[in-house]
């Protein structure tokens, strides 16, 4: 974070107005809905009284990051194409990345690093705050939980990361420090979890909660470990999570920090489309729908399968105000057991199963094919959800597979090109000029 970020009032008034803004909104299950007590004053910060408002930050924090970081990342990437609304756009779309660009601070850095402080500071101040009992309250891990997706989004969207003004930490450490949080995570959703079963009677809603956080946790740490590569700390984490876990971030159209930055920019703006992508070539695949009509909005995405507003057909169905989008799954663990796998017959059998989620017929792969055909799955299952940039680089890294655009950018009179070095995005340059550790 840059140095004005780090004054004690500014980082409390990110945390009240986090929770003003959230409203109802919630990045879990019903049975998770957040309270929203209201602001709280600097001196107040350490009242118990306060603890709903310290517990509800980093969820507003992470969600609000999120969308923004999902879609800017889905344009660096291959799913999405710009409509060359704003020049920083086009250059995105061409990975034309510079630290001075005004979009990097404003929409992907500074947001989740607000996010990842948030889940930092709220797990310190609920500890202090919670006493003995913070080692099996549900707040404490759910906090770390969002704080460890934080360092996850960070690692695969930057190509390096301060944090707290240290020195920048490559991608691989981040997912190490994500894994730490997500650890500690589960350890305290499993004590909570003992402690509300051995209650009489049970709360379920409670248990189901100790639960939806414990999985939630389980797959961003096998994401996390995925990412560096470590395949069996990678199926060890996802093998624990049931294939029908389902874990969202939800949005609304109360206040534009409430709004999903998908829905903004392609059902309200169509400022983009699957022209010259890969994606266009999916027609047919329900869970990759886009729009045929008006001619304007024409292969503009319609809600693809990890979004609320998803119709299940061909046609598709446009994203709304109000909706949610899966942020952790049962799904994604199993595409993790398969990727960590690698092509054997099982893995096979989960490729068919999704073949059959897109009306694709079944085929008989081994080999090099097989895990092309997983990647090619993965890519429409998890379309516009925050995972492809991850995915591409890791693919780039450790199979030697480069699925980026590259070559010329397609309708450029001037022979412009993808940059095809880039695929993270630099530092910002007041974290450059802000942070001494940086050396800019």
């Amino acid at each position: 974070m840059t140095t004005p970020i780090r004054s004690r009032r500014r980082r409390l008034a990110f945390l009240a107005l986090g929770v003003l803004a959230m409203g109802t909104a919630t990045a879990c299950n019903d049975f998770l809905q957040a309270e929203n007590p209201g602001a709280v004053e600097v001196q107040d910060v350490s009242n118990p009284a306060y603890v709903g408002l310290i517990a509800n930050g980093p969820i507003f924090g992470f969600q609000q990051a999120w969308t923004d970081m999902t879609y800017w990342n889905a344009q660096f990437t291959d799913e999405l194409f710009n409509r060359a609304v704003f020049v920083e756009e086009g250059q995105i779309d061409r990975r034309e990345l510079f630290s001075d660009m005004t979009y990097i601070n404003a929409f992907i850095y500074a947001p989740m690093q607000r996010a990842r402080y948030l889940g930092e500071d709220g797990a310190r101040r609920l500890k202090s705050l919670l006493g003995d009992t913070a080692t099996r309250d549900l707040r404490v891990a759910r906090a770390l939980a969002y704080e460890g997706y934080s360092y996850i989004a960070l690692g695969e969207t930057m190509c390096t990361t301060p944090i707290n003004v240290g020195r920048p930490k490559t991608s691989p450490e981040m997912f190490a420090d994500a894994i730490t949080r997500f650890q500690e995570a589960i350890t305290i959703a499993q004590a909570a979890r003992t402690f509300v079963s051995a209650q009489t009677p049970v709360n379920n809603n409670a248990l189901l909660a100790t639960d939806s956080v414990l999985n939630f946790a389980r797959v961003g740490a096998a994401r996390a470990a995925l990412n560096r590569n470590d395949r069996a700390q990678a199926s060890t984490f996802a093998s624990a999570v049931p294939a029908t876990f389902d874990f969202r971030a939800y949005y609304s159209d109360n206040t534009t920090g409430q709004r999903n930055r998908v829905f903004e920019r392609l059902t309200l703006g169509s400022n983009a489309f699957m022209l010259n992508t890969p994606f266009l070539a999916m027609a047919g695949d329900p869970r990759v729908p886009r729009a045929a009509a008006p001619a304007a909005r024409a292969n503009t995405p319609l809600a693809p399968s990890s979004y609320s507003t998803f119709s299940n057909t061909v046609a598709g169905a446009d994203f709304a105000p109000i909706m949610s989008v899966r942020l952790a799954s049962g799904l994604e663990a199993r595409y993790i057991v398969a990727e960590a796998a690698g092509p054997t017959q099982a893995t096979l059998a989960f490729v068919n199963e999704r073949r059959a989620a897109g009306l694709q017929a079944e085929v008989s792969l081994t080999g090099d094919a097989l895990m092309a055909e997983l990647r090619d799955q993965r890519s429409r299952d998890f379309y516009l959800d925050g995972h492809r940039l991850g995915d591409l680089r890791r693919y780039r890294q450790f199979y030697n597979v480069d699925l980026f655009p590259k070559g010329p950018y397609p309708g450029s009179t001037s022979g412009q090109v993808y940059n095809e070095t880039i695929t993270c995005w630099p530092l910002p340059i007041n974290e450059i000029n802000g942070n001494p550790n940086v050396g800019g």
